[in-house]
């Protein structure tokens, strides 16, 4: 049977992907008109709009693009936070021909300049007056002939850039036929046309135009949903908290309600990402692992502060979940009815209102991707009855080729290949991933180089080197890129360590320095939750976030926390000292991206005297310290 299954999925896959982005907008709304196409938050909660409601938009917007001189295979900007406006930009120049290019909302100005001028942008749309306030110190997007503001509260102010536009000023009037217009638009489409340029991170260099046709983005959605079969049946809730320029939000907006009963759920901005998770009650999650950090420290929190009595339930009920867990985790299980009765009840009296408190208590499909996730972080979700599973992907493969398809997995793997025969995923002899299916990028824009490298005999090759466990399942070492090689000649994946170094609830971030050293020491970002309540428990003096890094006290205790890790690795890979920072990891200061991927060489620039002053101290010394022979004294 479950053959059958994914047959009548593969032959529905080769079905999708012989189709359009408008073509099959315009098929769900002449089907169904007045099914949800998506949700917005307001004061008053969430509204729904139909897809009748949503091709008036789109036609609307598209036809204006048209009108102010934007034709098929131009290139279009779009800057702005999470917002239902920011998605009808993106398929309404789908639609009409043009190729969205999605520009980051905490992008400066030198990096907004970059973008439009190499892919040649002849249109810029901002979200709202804060993304027009970098637009106005961006010398290229200011010789546009139009910026176009997509906050429908925006008015021109007397020191708004020239070019800049109201959106209301821009569209022209609403269409009495706009599904004919549709219609004509996907008839002019092919599945292989240019629809979208995705600027990559930029943690090992320059960002890349990554191309993306109909069929890239349509393969990466049907990849996605394997993971969650009952979108094709049922109403599937996801929340949309990512910046829609990252694929994966882009993809969960604009593809899934095409071809599934998803309906994506925008909340107020991506900075009020938990109230838009909690008021979504999602069905279906993706996330990097630092968001599955901020919510289980938000149930932590809770149950530490709450009663007595209530915390005594929760250990019984932890201690229960545990033995399930391990039943659930074991070769061959054992099915027993009072443990399998005593695990429903601890479910629905204990974590499910926990679960409730950050909107998880309804999910069914959570995933993480795009960093190894801590083991005990993982952990802690499954014994709270969630079934997290850890995936693999890119930018340039738009979909997941690889995922843990089995339940309850236990963390430290990517997965294995995904069951979809138009996929294929091998390893190359230096332990490279290879990969090839209908998400692969065309190529880099402007960069024939570039995807010289990258593409090679039909094979994306991603950068990344994985090990293949005997039980077939993937396990990712490191960006090639990003592997340090010592002074000693030791070569070290550095996303290890800092994986060990995060599985202290107390420390969010780590970046392993040690490039040409003798010895590795870390960069260590505090919790700004639970983190940040412990130092100030220990060390009263603290009262700000950059008080942490002066504190002796606190260095002395997180340094328990890294010999922790440091117990877990191999001599060579032990961090033999490490500064608390002053400041919390964040794309605005430049050494993350909005997906909290490190850029190593940001982080190097900015903290090279914390660095410095790392390797002043004696080897013999570090050294002594690191095994906990000695310790830092008090000031």
């Amino acid at each position: 049977m479950k053959h059958g299954t994914e047959t009548l999925a593969a032959a529905q896959g080769a079905e999708i992907l012989q189709q359009t982005i408008p073509g099959l907008l315009a098929r769900k709304c002449r089907a169904r008109p007045e099914a949800v196409a998506y949700r917005t938050l307001s004061a008053d909660g969430w509204r729904d709009v139909t897809f009748a409601e949503y091709v008036q938009k789109v036609v609307r917007l598209g036809a204006s693009m048209q009108a102010s001189g934007v034709s098929r295979g131009d290139r279009v900007c779009i800057m702005g936070d999470v917002t239902p406006e920011w998605m009808i930009a993106d398929i309404a120049t789908i639609a009409m021909g043009a190729i969205t290019v999605g520009v980051y909302f905490t992008s400066s100005p030198e990096e907004l300049d970059y973008y439009i001028e190499d892919a040649g942008a002849c249109l810029l749309f901002v979200g709202s007056a804060t993304e027009l306030a970098i637009a106005a110190r961006a010398p290229k997007a200011l010789a546009l002939n139009q910026i176009v503001v997509l906050d429908p509260s925006w008015r021109p102010s007397a020191d708004a850039p020239a070019n800049a536009l109201a959106i209301d000023d821009f569209l022209g009037a609403s269409f009495s036929a706009p599904l004919e217009m549709l219609t004509d638009w996907a008839a002019q489409a092919a599945p292989s046309d240019i629809v979208s340029l995705g600027y990559t991170s930029g943690t090992t260099g320059k960002p890349k135009g990554v191309i993306n046709t109909h069929v890239n983005l349509l393969g990466g959605a049907l990849a996605n949903l394997i993971s969650t079969p009952e979108a094709y049946q049922r109403e599937t809730r996801v929340a949309v908290h990512l910046p829609l320029s990252h694929i994966v939000a882009r993809v969960q907006s604009a593809c899934f309600p095409l071809i599934s009963e998803c309906v994506p759920h925008f909340g107020r901005s991506s900075a009020s990402y938990e109230e838009t998770v909690r008021q979504t009650r999602p069905h279906y999650f993706v996330a990097p692992p630092r968001f599955f950090q901020r919510f289980a420290s938000t149930i932590v929190n809770h149950v530490n502060e709450s009663a007595p009595s209530e915390r005594a339930n929760y250990r019984l009920a932890l201690s229960i979940s545990r033995r399930v867990l391990k039943e659930r985790q074991a070769r061959t299980p054992r099915h027993d009815p009072f443990l399998a009765a005593l695990s429903q009840a601890c479910q629905e009296q204990v974590f499910r209102p926990l679960l409730a408190l950050v909107g998880f208590d309804q999910i069914r499909t959570a995933i993480t991707a795009s960093a190894p996730m801590p083991a005990d972080v993982m952990t802690l979700w499954q014994l709270w009855g969630v079934n997290l599973k850890e995936a693999y992907g890119q930018t340039e493969t738009v979909g997941s080729n690889i995922a843990q398809g089995e339940d309850w997995q236990p963390a430290g793997t990517i997965g294995a290949p995904i069951p979809d025969p138009a996929w294929e995923t091998r390893v190359a002899e230096n332990g490279e991933m290879l990969v090839r299916g209908p998400g692969v990028t065309q190529g880099y824009w402007n960069n024939p180089e570039a995807t010289a490298e990258a593409l090679r005999d039909g094979w994306l090759h991603t950068g990344d080197i994985v090990e293949v466990q005997k039980n077939g399942q993937y396990k990712l070492i490191d960006r090639s890129k990003e592997i340090i090689k010592t002074i000693n000649g030791k070569t070290i994946s550095p996303t290890q360590i800092e994986n060990e170094l995060r599985g202290s609830p107390y420390i969010a971030e780590a970046a392993v320095i040690g490039e040409g050293r003798k010895y590795l020491t870390a960069l260590i970002e505090i919790d700004p939750t639970v983190g940040f309540r412990w130092a100030q428990e220990v060390d009263p003096a603290i009262a700000s976030y950059a008080d942490m890094s002066a504190s002796a006290r606190l260095k002395e205790l997180v340094w328990a926390e890294v010999h922790k890790a440091n117990r877990r690795l191999a001599r060579a890979e032990q961090i033999k000292d490490f500064t608390i920072l002053p400041e919390e990891l964040t794309p605005e200061i430049g050494v993350v991206t909005p997906t909290r991927k490190k850029k190593r060489r940001a982080i190097a620039l900015r903290y090279a005297p914390l660095i410095a002053a790392m390797y002043d101290d004696s080897e013999t010394e570090l050294l002594e310290r690191a095994l906990g022979k000695k310790t830092l004294k008090s000031k």
